[in-house]
């Protein structure tokens, strides 16, 4: 039921963006032409002509929320997420736009170019009137689906419960309403015992069960067999709460069922595109901050001699190690043993420390491919032994590249904090993955740049 209304509310947005686009498109060509706001120098083009970029445009931006898997759970997303994801996707729209069009022109295929203040003017506007195209979306299909709720109830016992429960409830936009738990739960919800299912059906309508596998005391099978006398969805959910993992998914091996407990959203096309994403931003880094990194070598290289470098071995994506690269913030090795272990920090060392500016070689190591801009931070490979045996859960941070900063940093928990806890935000980040969750993070960690 969950994807039947996924699906439908989908193509409910697909048309209401479809709509925004054309209505965004046609407000920006007035702006830009008509409006007198903006000088035309270049005379006016035919909105005939125009329009063959429309059918562009629609293309680009459908594609574009289709891979960053959009559609289907607009309901249950943050209002602030989907602004800036529309606003992500909008801007990319354009400058694929603009790449396209000078490419067709470049080979004779198109005679006339679009203008970058028309592509300006339409990513201001679009970025105002797509939100207010879902919003009006959002709250045809709510209303619809405050009618025609699905009842649903929980038949089971264990920790499974609590996050099967407020899972569900999460889609109560969908029209989900969940009506209570048979079995050994504490809280509120609970309607009884799971035998006593049987005669809360006789009386109340319900469209989805969902059973927890295995039932205390009894054969889920044959509990499934009883319940299937009423015309209900019914639904058995494994209890892997015993198991460490991450999201899980089910896979299909020429016929036999088989659920992957440690799944992660990073693969496929997500993967290509944080990539690509990874690529783009360290080139841009690099770029504009090579300046301040031969001045920061100069300054070591003058206060405490060679190497300007310093290199570690760290451990990454599958556990593999690679060599991390930060700016040399201790004295070198040769000169360690002759001061106390407090002093081993150099004055220009603090400095860069205090600012994480020693951090800025490591956007090399995201060029190269050994590590991402957003990603758990990566640890010595003598320390990962002492911790993966301390902490059950240490190596499942290893199921992505390791960054330069992550969910973790962001929330305060850098240097000498407790690893527990980072963990526990480093393994939220490798389940929630999304592309404007990584530009969260980064916003994030330029702010806390301000205050180090």
């Amino acid at each position: 039921m969950i994807r039947k209304k996924e699906f439908t509310s989908g193509i409910y947005f697909i048309l209401g963006d479809i709509i925004a686009i054309v209505f965004s498109f046609f407000l920006s060509y007035f702006i830009r032409f008509y409006s007198g706001a903006i000088p035309v120098t270049k005379g006016i083009p035919s909105i005939n002509v125009y329009f063959q970029f429309l059918v562009l445009f629609v293309i680009l931006h459908l594609l574009s929320f289709s891979t960053l898997r959009n559609y289907g759970r607009q309901l249950v997303w943050r209002r602030s997420d989907e602004t800036l994801t529309i606003f992500i996707v909008n801007l990319l729209v354009t400058i694929l736009a603009l790449g396209v069009v000078s490419y067709l022109r470049t080979y004779g295929w198109i005679s006339t170019e679009i203008s970058h203040l028309f592509l300006l003017t339409y990513l201001i506007v679009s970025t105002i009137t797509m939100p207010f195209f879902r919003g009006i979306v959002r709250f045809f299909l709510k209303r619809k689906w405050r009618e025609r709720k699905t009842k649903v109830v929980i038949v089971g016992s264990g920790e499974t419960v609590e996050s099967l429960l407020q899972s569900l409830e999460r889609f109560s936009p969908l029209g989900y309403e969940v009506i209570g738990v048979f079995g050994d739960f504490p809280g509120e919800k609970r309607l009884g015992n799971e035998e006593d299912i049987h005669t809360f059906l006789k009386n109340h309508h319900v469209d989805e069960v969902y059973i927890l596998h295995p039932l205390k005391g009894k054969n889920t099978y044959e509990f499934v067999k009883s319940l299937s006398e009423n015309v209900l969805e019914i639904k058995v959910v494994p209890d892997l709460m015993g198991f460490v993992m991450l999201h899980h998914a089910f896979e299909q091996l020429n016929g036999v069922a088989a659920i992957n407990v440690t799944y992660v959203p990073l693969h496929g096309w997500n993967l290509v595109i944080k990539r690509i994403f990874d690529i783009v931003v360290s080139l841009i880094a690099i770029i504009l901050l090579f300046p301040l990194m031969i001045i920061i070598g100069l300054i070591i290289l003058i206060t405490s001699g060679p190497p300007v470098i310093f290199k570690q071995r760290r451990m990454g994506l599958d556990g593999k190690e690679f060599i991390m690269y930060k700016f040399r913030t201790m004295l070198p090795e040769s000169d360690k043993e002759w001061v106390a272990p407090e002093d081993r920090i150099t004055k220009v060392g603090k400095i860069l420390r205090k600012w994480s500016l020693d951090e800025l070689p490591q956007f090399f190591n995201v060029l190269k491919g050994d590590m991402s801009i957003v990603g758990p931070r990566p640890e010595r490979p003598e320390f990962v032994e002492q911790f993966k045996k301390m902490i059950p859960k240490y190596m499942l941070r290893h199921k992505v590249k390791s960054g330069i900063t992550g969910w973790a940093q962001v929330n305060g928990l850098r240097g000498n904090t407790s690893i527990e806890k980072r963990i526990k935000y480093d393994l939220y980040y490798i389940e929630n993955w999304s592309l404007w969750l990584d530009l969260k993070i980064i916003i994030m960690t330029l702010w806390r740049f301000r205050q180090p």
